[in-house]
């Protein structure tokens, strides 16, 4: 009995010893910001808090040495702020008028990672948190571009180099649910995919998960990718302008009326269909390597645009509504002369736009109701037509077109201590149709043509509660499937332990569902990047993709140095080999099939206060299995690549950023042919190991008016290898013969060469 009296007063000696540290400080007129970052270094503690509220204020105190919370009330002694302890680490800093005492106070979602990899990146227990407007320059990144951003954390790869071909974790792009303000994305990418159709300019929070999603997130199997611009209503006009080597772009925050209603607009467009520079032209190599397209000009054209829009409407503290809205289009005309005789001409129009309503209620600082209506249409038009003269010409069409529309309904209410229960219901909808069509001056034939739809209806659950050193989150999510009168239950499960101040354990599970995906067409085209359409699971020839997740990791932070190990391991059920892009070797029958991938993910950072490094490695072996293929047995999935490493570091002068990174992987594996054109083995080779280096660097200043100006550049691939990234069996159709029985031929494709790039941005 005596120890734990003894050793009860220790501790409280020693919490009460910590509270009355002093350390020396000195400011005059500093940033509050800057302020309390050197608090959270000294005292080793966290502040919460909105940006916009203390980014005006400035903080003065003459040198001495002052205790915590001396400092916090000199903080509100200066401010309009109020400083409100949480517990003995955490503190949240509100305006002084609405401050709550500390028992209603919700406090933020605790950030595990404060700068994952740079500022800007942050990690949660469940997730990470990406401020592009924030993110320091990355190797090889001008205008932090969304996708390829995501692409420097560990187990996130595009071994094809475009930013939208996303491999996490074994899956495959179309296996990642992308949304924009609650609007599904189904083509997030411009140029083919090389960079992102998001504005990395919008002020947004991007949320990343790759293991133990909410359930109130459904639809994809891989990672989820929720991105949110801001709800924040601005106080006054703010302009975002900027240009690169590609396009040209806006971003406005203006008041209609003062703290109850604000827009927010913005625009990015090429002008590449008027001005080609070598940025573009490199791309142009990449993406059109093996097709009958280069030299473009002012007349064969390719171009991109987006635009955004959003109004926030706020009639009181408790009600938040917005209303989003989105446009992406990617157009190609191109035309030329094969020989004297025969014109070719290729159009392709790719469209993705929608809407959607955000409601907000806070019925009291510990129960909220949000509310979610969306709509969203994809549109894919392609027409290859040769003409020979006036009255002869060959032709082939590909149409593809999605409709995604639902409503989504949530409440969150904060149970006394540190506990959270989330609920709600979904409705969604999809329509999905595609057509190929080849013809010509006699005679059309329908190559595939398929117009399926579904509603699903969704109810989901999850809770937090934290319990001592322990965080517990149970959650569970059910669909049925209305057309196709199935259903899915799936639980996930987080669970996480704090064994010291310096070492964080962690371990899920989750189920998840798909019911559409893209498949490889097996039709002629030219546009190997976009030879791929959107199918909806019928629960016959495409089967319900169903997917388990076993992670288990640590974390562990000392002395600025962090390393984070999580191993995984996911199975699937419902592949198809269509998906994959592979037919059996006597007909165009659809293999139903299973796969797995395991794994693990490492990352070792040192951070100082002028320098960061890091390592990334992931180790991965994903492998599926189709009982008309291979004899049965398992064999590489398109999405293998054993070994990934990257190193990179940055490093800060003043107002100067400079960054570099080493990207290295393993070859992915390539099926082989024979002398017929028949697939003689799947995946059974392996391309070459890739690697390249690649370089950024940015310099940012202010003039007398407080406008900020950036400049930078960035150079992709610095040593010029010429890597082989791929090879692709391509369908022949020389014959009849050919449409009974697939012969194929093999494409090669490699990396992009050299690319610079420069930018110009101004804030004002």
């Amino acid at each position: 009995m005596k120890k734990i009296v003894l050793l009860g007063f220790f501790l409280c000696w020693m919490s009460f010893s910590w509270s009355q540290k002093k350390e020396s400080f000195i400011y005059t007129n500093a940033k509050l910001t800057k302020v309390l970052s050197d608090l959270e270094k000294a005292f080793e503690v966290k502040y919460s808090y909105v940006d916009s509220l203390v980014v005006s204020h400035r903080f003065s105190v003459p040198k001495k040495l002052y205790t915590l919370a001396e400092i916090n009330t000199e903080i509100e002694k200066q401010s309009t702020l109020k400083v409100i302890q949480i517990n003995d680490r955490f503190y949240s800093i509100n305006q002084a008028e609405t401050a709550v005492n500390s028992e209603k106070v919700i406090p933020l979602q605790e950030v595990i990672v404060e700068e994952f990899l740079a500022k800007g990146i942050q990690k949660t227990n469940q997730h990470y948190i990406i401020s592009p407007q924030k993110v320091q320059t990355l190797p090889g990144i001008t205008d932090a571009d969304i996708l390829q951003s995501l692409q420097q954390l560990p187990g996130v790869k595009s071994p094809n180099e475009t930013a939208t071909g996303l491999y996490i974790r074994g899956g495959t792009s179309d296996q990642n649910l992308i949304l924009m303000d609650g609007i599904r994305l189904y083509h997030p990418g411009h140029l083919f995919g090389m960079i992102s159709s998001i504005n990395p300019n919008v002020e947004q929070t991007v949320n990343y998960y790759n293991k133990a999603v909410n359930p109130k997130f459904g639809e994809r199997v891989s990672g989820i990718i929720d991105i949110k611009s801001t709800d924040k209503i601005s106080s006054k006009t703010k302009i975002n302008a900027g240009i690169n080597a590609l396009n040209a772009d806006v971003y406005v925050q203006m008041p209609l009326v003062k703290e109850k209603l604000g827009l927010q607009l913005s625009g990015r467009k090429s002008y590449t269909e008027w001005l080609q520079s070598p940025t573009f032209n490199q791309l142009e190599n990449k993406v059109f390597q093996n097709i009958n397209l280069e030299d473009f000009d002012n007349n064969n054209q390719f171009k991109f645009h987006d635009y955004s829009a959003k109004l926030n409407f706020k009639p009181n503290n408790k009600t938040e509504i917005s209303l989003s809205s989105l446009v992406i289009k990617n157009d190609l005309d191109y035309r030329n002369i094969i020989k004297t005789d025969s014109i070719n001409n290729q159009k392709m129009n790719i469209e993705n736009y929608g809407f959607s309503l955000n409601w907000t209620q806070k019925y009291s600082q510990r129960f909220i109701q949000r509310t979610l209506i969306f709509y969203s249409l994809y549109s894919f038009d392609y027409l290859k037509k040769q003409d020979y003269d006036t009255n002869k010409f060959e032709a082939f069409k590909k149409l593809n077109r999605v409709v995604d529309s639902g409503a989504e309904i949530n409440f969150s209410y904060q149970i006394k201590g540190q506990s959270n229960f989330d609920f709600g219901y979904q409705v969604f909808g999809n329509d999905i149709s595609h057509l190929f069509n080849s013809y010509n001056q006699d005679i059309g034939v329908v190559l595939s043509l398929k117009h399926l739809y579904n509603v699903t209806h969704a109810g989901y659950a999850h809770f937090k509660k934290d319990v001592g050193s322990w965080l517990i989150q149970p959650g569970l999510r059910y669909n049925f499937y209305s057309q196709m009168k199935a259903s899915s239950f799936e639980p996930r499960f987080l669970l996480q332990k704090t064994i010291s101040e310096s070492l964080i354990w962690q371990a899920s599970y989750e189920q998840r569902s798909q019911i559409l995906s893209q498949v490889r067409e097996s039709a002629a085209n030219d546009l190997s990047l976009e030879n791929y359409v959107w199918v909806l699971s019928d629960d016959n020839e495409y089967p319900i993709q169903k997917v388990n997740q076993f992670t288990s990791g640590i974390i562990f932070k000392k002395n600025n140095w962090l390393l984070d190990v999580d191993a995984y391991y996911k199975t699937i059920t419902g592949i198809t080999s269509f998906t994959l892009g592979f037919l059996g070797q006597n007909g165009n029958e659809i293999n139903h099939g299973k796969g797995f991938t395991k794994g693990v993910d490492i990352l070792l950072q040192k951070s100082t206060a002028s320098w960061r490094a890091w390592i990334t490695y992931t180790y991965q072996d994903s492998q599926n299995q189709f009982d008309a293929l291979n004899e049965g047995n398992y064999f590489p999935s398109n999405a293998d690549i054993k070994h990934s490493f990257n190193l990179a570091f940055n490093k800060k002068w003043d107002n100067f950023l400079f960054t570099a990174g080493w990207f290295w992987h393993s070859g992915k594996p390539f099926s082989t042919i024979n002398d017929s054109g028949e697939i003689s083995s799947y995946n059974s080779k392996r391309l070459p190991n890739y690697h390249r280096l690649d370089l950024s660097g940015s310099y940012q200043f202010q003039n007398k008016k407080g406008n900020t100006f950036k400049i930078g550049a960035s150079i992709y691939n610095l040593y010029n290898r010429n890597a082989l990234i791929s090879k692709e069996l391509g369908r022949n159709y020389a014959n009849v013969s050919d449409f009974i029985t697939p012969r194929y031929s093999m494409q090669e494709f490699y990396s992009l060469g050299i690319m610079p790039n420069v930018f110009f941005r101004v804030n004002f």
